[in-house]
């Protein structure tokens, strides 16, 4: 009987140890899987923020050039008026000339 008892125990003593080596490996590889996922979100989120640096450069430059469009567009087209303007304010003033005379001009 004794010899039983110490074969039941070595048993027990080996599937106690067993399951926790098992749970142990079982442990370390969960861990793992997190890791990885921490990682993952990690390069992701990463990512992210690079992409949304780079689309807000490239909104900007967009913006920009179509402000620096827009401006040389009004300057070109104030300055024209101006040239407009003054041409008609010259043929308006050589008409008055012409219908009233020298004199008037004087």
């Amino acid at each position: 009987m004794p010899g039983a008892a110490h074969l039941a125990l070595d048993i027990a003593d080996r599937t106690q140890s067993t399951a926790i080596a098992v749970l142990q490996d079982a442990r370390g590889e969960l861990r793992a899987v997190i890791e990885g996922g921490i990682e993952l979100a990690e390069k992701t989120a990463a990512s992210a923020f690079r992409l949304a640096r780079k689309v807000t450069a490239r909104i900007d430059e967009g913006v920009s050039e179509a402000l620096t469009s827009t401006e040389r567009l009004l300057g070109h087209g104030v300055k024209s008026l101006r040239e407009t303007t003054r041409a008609a304010t010259e043929t308006a003033t050589t008409a008055v000339a012409g219908i009233a005379g020298p004199s008037a001009a004087a």
